[in-house]
């Protein structure tokens, strides 16, 4: 049974072990005051790269082949012929220090923009479980990041030509993704009534 003393120091370290685990961003979605990769994500996150924007939309061609690594809020999604979904996104960059609402980490919300410097789309191979019907499945609202590389192919004059879409924004190929239904993100709009 132990003694009352061996009982308090479980508990002790119980508690410590559960405030390491928030601080560290437990949970899908990563609270902590800086962005917290998933386990199956950290290699990714050590590999992709937040290109600019306008740098990708202008010149697709110098990024082929590169892992990029992009956050986008849903606008709307399509499936595709070959079962994945074709889904257009605002564009959104992180912000790399997080809005939080109290001195915890856990009240606090991955962030991105507000404005957006424009659209793009990317072939996405959804997990099942994200497109349950209910709160938490990928809809327009939900903000994706997004790991992929620019959709490029060779035409018949040997050129390289990339993919966009309707909206004249670059496709992506998605390798993988992560998802934050809306109500687990913010924009920097919300600075006004979140902590830093």
């Amino acid at each position: 049974m132990g003694t009352a003393n061996d009982r308090i120091i479980a508990a002790s370290l119980a508690c410590c072990l559960a405030s390491v685990l928030a601080g560290c961003g437990a949970g899908p979605y990563g609270f902590g005051r800086e962005y917290v990769p998933l386990r199956e994500e950290r290699a990714l996150h050590e590999q992709g790269v937040e290109y600019p924007y306008a740098a990708i939309v202008t010149g697709p061609t110098e990024y082929q082949g590169k892992l990029l690594a992009w956050f986008g809020v849903v606008e709307a999604m399509d499936q595709a012929p070959d079962g994945r979904y074709l889904v257009r996104m605002a564009h959104r960059k992180h912000q790399e220090r997080h809005l939080c609402d109290g001195e915890s980490s856990d009240s606090c919300r991955v962030t991105v923009q507000f404005s957006s410097q424009g659209g793009f789309s990317a072939l996405v191979d959804f997990r099942p479980a994200d497109l349950v019907p209910g709160l938490d499945k990928v809809q327009p609202g939900t903000l994706l990041r997004i790991f992929g590389k620019v959709r490029c192919e060779e035409n018949d004059d040997e050129q390289v030509e990339c993919e966009y879409d309707e909206q004249g924004g670059i496709v992506l190929d998605a390798s993988w993704y992560r998802q934050w239904p809306a109500r687990y993100y913010v924009t920097t709009r919300a600075a006004g009534g979140m902590r830093r």
